[in-house]
């Protein structure tokens, strides 16, 4: 059977080589019969669907998960026999297993997924509303954020890596910024006369300014004279291999992710940088910071975003359900 190869004629993939290789390892990774479909569902995503190289990636994954759970010998006859009772029974088992974020991607990865074999012919569009819908209610979670001794212990880990890496999650730890921020860090952003840092905007929030503290300023100052590679590139921090274009946020996710691996189980499941943030929030409101300035700090428009971060006040939740009336029955 004929493979038809990723196209860059069309629409060329931006961005870096590291996560063009991690989709081939994906479809590497699923049996030889599913090659094909996985190969095909990525190259639709980037010609038809016009998704971003990291986007697809998280999808390819998603399916890959899904159609080694099928039943029979794979491949466009697999697919055929596929059910609607089959497709929930699929979505209800990964949920037992999966966060909210995690459900919320599956779901995405297969309405694409059963839209792109209906366009092919191999299924019909139905499927794609078979997949079951999510129900999210506001402020429904408590954030999930990292023990002062986990951080501590993964700037230790880092200490012993490269001095990028513990730049990265020196940054993360002390400021609470998003994974995105830091891969957008440019040069021009660290004021060192004036020791004061920005950050930024993500997600539609507001840029955010710091204060450039000695410790986290000496590390990245250590990592512009010692490590970082020698180019004309504005962004603080790069690729360590060539082209050494600068480090996108997926790259940041797997430098926390490969540190905390050296982390003992009994330190909980893995998380990403998005722990640090809420890590970062909790601190600030166990100290007697307001909300006001809570949300100011991570950059949010709303004061809305930072309300959730009340939930994890623990202590004070306790003294307000203690002084609580009790209702006679």
């Amino acid at each position: 059977m004929h493979r038809k190869k990723l196209s860059v004629k069309r629409r060329p993939w931006c961005g870096e080589d590291s996560i063009r290789e991690s989709i081939a390892r994906e479809i590497k990774a699923a049996p030889s019969r599913w090659s094909y479909t996985l190969r095909s569902f990525a190259v639709w995503l980037s010609e038809d669907r016009g998704s971003l190289l990291s986007t697809i990636r998280v999808r390819v994954a998603s399916i890959r998960r899904f159609v080694v759970a099928l039943k029979g010998n794979g491949g466009v006859q697999a697919l055929k026999s596929l059910t609607v009772t089959d497709v929930e029974d699929f979505f209800i088992e990964y949920g037992k297993d999966h966060g909210y974020a995690a459900r919320r991607s599956m779901q995405a990865a297969m309405r694409l997924f059963f839209r792109f074999t209906a366009s092919k012919g191999w299924l019909k569009q139905e499927l794609a509303e078979s997949v079951p819908s999510i129900r999210n209610y506001r402020l429904n979670t408590v954030p999930r954020g990292l023990s002062n001794e986990t951080v501590r212990a993964m700037i230790t880990i880092a200490t012993q890596k490269s001095a990028r890496d513990h730049a990265v999650v020196l940054l993360l730890a002390v400021y609470g910024v998003r994974r995105g921020q830091i891969s957008n860090l440019r040069l021009e952003d660290i004021d060192w006369p004036k020791k004061i840092i920005t950050f930024r905007p993500q997600k539609g929030g507001k840029l955010v300014q710091h204060e450039l503290i000695s410790g986290v300023a000496a590390e990245i100052a250590k990592y512009l004279l010692t490590e970082r590679p020698k180019v004309d590139e504005a962004a603080v921090f790069l690729r360590a291999q060539r082209p050494h274009l600068p480090l996108g946020p997926a790259a940041v996710t797997d430098i926390i992710c490969n540190l905390a691996r050296q982390l003992e189980p009994a330190r909980g499941k893995p998380f990403g940088p998005h722990a640090f943030r809420h890590a970062f929030a909790t601190r600030l409101l166990q100290g007697g910071q307001p909300l006001k300035v809570i949300s100011d700090l991570l950059g949010h428009r709303s004061l809305d975003s930072a309300s959730i971060y009340a939930k994890v006040d623990h202590p004070q939740l306790l003294e307000v359900a203690a002084q609580w009336p009790e209702v006679a029955s």
